[in-house]
């Protein structure tokens, strides 16, 4: 490693790995599949909502939009539930994703996929209590902020409190808002600085400061480069994918006959996807790059087998997505892991991987040392048992 921007530059290609592609990929598809189900829970909990016209509105992602779609505070309560379960399997996905790329970048190419989601697992403490530990802190400044303007409705007394206290408040203010970066920026590294350092929640948020204190504006730039590297990747392998996708209809429908049998499977599978939110970023964003999702798609009937085949099209798109997606996860895992070593290096003067390989070999010597003195224990009991065995023949 060179420990500057040009290692960070390497996470496209890092990112180009099946094992961290997979691990995305799993990310993705389990937090869908819990977000999902407690999507369709909180809409059927609506009395407007049933299974069925949750089904034909969203198919199998619902997305429920703030101010278009209504539901009772628990129903939001419980989609706020399944959208914080997705983005904490997919940071615990980041750490397993960041643990491979340092195994890798250390020398270790056989790095197994089932060790790095243990890891990740286990210490999950870092990678999801950091951010939970600043919410909590964020939540609590606020809070005596709300307190403040409530003691400031008594007579007298709260408005010259406030008067006097108005410079510690807009202190406090500017304490939050600190806070809140380091908040956006947990999310970003933390899962890396555990997969680097194994560390557990109050050493993954000193690092966290500490990176931002210490090397702001190559932080900055550096989450900006990855950013984009990340979405230059989603960008070139949805396109390959697009034009294979092409290729594919061209291919099977060529010769599929009258019928127009693989026609209607791939419109029905077309219809399995969710529509577009009625939000104008999102029209912009899909009018780019997913015009498809613009306007509805009938449904074609024909018999079972083609219903069948329809469906599972259908998921066939979603998985293709889900791999598109995987790898962006992947350069921006890699990513990450690139710019919390190098960082670490140049505010530090400390080389994550030689402090790795030295605990290494340390914890290799006293394993040895352990062996040696059982052996020695073995023997001496042996040696007593020997006596003991002469002594008894006497």
């Amino acid at each position: 490693m060179l420990f500057n921007f040009k290692d960070v530059l390497r996470s496209m290609r890092l990112g180009f790995s099946a094992k961290k592609i997979w691990v995305g990929f799993l990310g993705i598809l389990v937090g869908t599949i819990l977000y999902s189900v407690l999507s369709y829970v909180a809409l059927t909990l609506t009395p407007d909502w049933n299974w069925v016209t949750v089904f034909r509105a969203y198919r199998y992602i619902p997305v429920p939009i703030v101010g278009y779609t209504a539901m009772p505070w628990y129903s939001w309560a419980i989609w706020i539930v399944g959208l914080a379960l997705f983005v904490f399997i997919n940071l615990l996905t980041i750490g397993a994703i960041s643990k491979i790329t340092y195994e890798q970048v250390k020398g270790d190419e056989f790095y197994e996929v089932t060790e790095a989601i243990k890891f990740s697992l286990k210490n999950w403490k870092g990678i999801i209590l950091s951010p939970i530990t600043l919410i909590i802190i964020c939540g609590v400044v606020l809070l005596c902020g709300f307190v403040i303007g409530a003691v400031g409705r008594l007579p007298y007394v709260g408005q010259l409190a406030t008067g006097l206290l108005f410079v510690p408040i807009v202190f406090g203010a500017l304490f939050l808002v600190y806070l809140s970066v380091v908040l956006f920026l947990s999310f970003l590294i933390a899962p890396s600085v555990v997969g680097t350092t194994k560390s557990d929640t109050f050493d993954t948020l000193f690092e966290v400061f500490s990176v931002l204190n210490d090397q702001t504006w190559r932080v900055v730039t550096w989450e900006v480069l990855v950013a984009f590297l990340s979405t230059a990747g989603i960008s070139i392998v949805a396109l390959f994918l697009k034009k294979a996708l092409a290729l594919t209809y061209f291919a099977i429908s060529l010769w599929q006959g009258p019928r127009g049998w693989f026609t209607a499977m791939w419109h029905n599978g077309i219809w399995y996807l969710p529509s577009c939110p009625p939000v104008v970023w999102a029209e912009n964003l899909a009018g780019r790059f997913l015009p498809t999702l613009l306007f509805p798609h009938t449904w074609t009937t024909q018999n079972w087998a083609t219903t069948f085949g329809g469906f599972c099209i259908g998921l066939g798109f979603h998985f293709i997505a889900f791999f598109v997606l995987a790898y962006g996860l992947s350069v921006w895992g890699a990513g990450q892991t690139m710019i919390y070593t190098v960082l670490v290096k140049i505010k530090d003067d400390k080389n994550l991987l030689e402090v790795k390989e030295e605990e290494f070999e340390e914890e290799e010597i006293k394993e040895e040392i352990k062996e040696e003195v059982k052996e020695e224990e073995e023997e001496e009991e042996g040696g007593k048992e020997e006596t003991e065995g002469e002594e008894k023949e006497e």
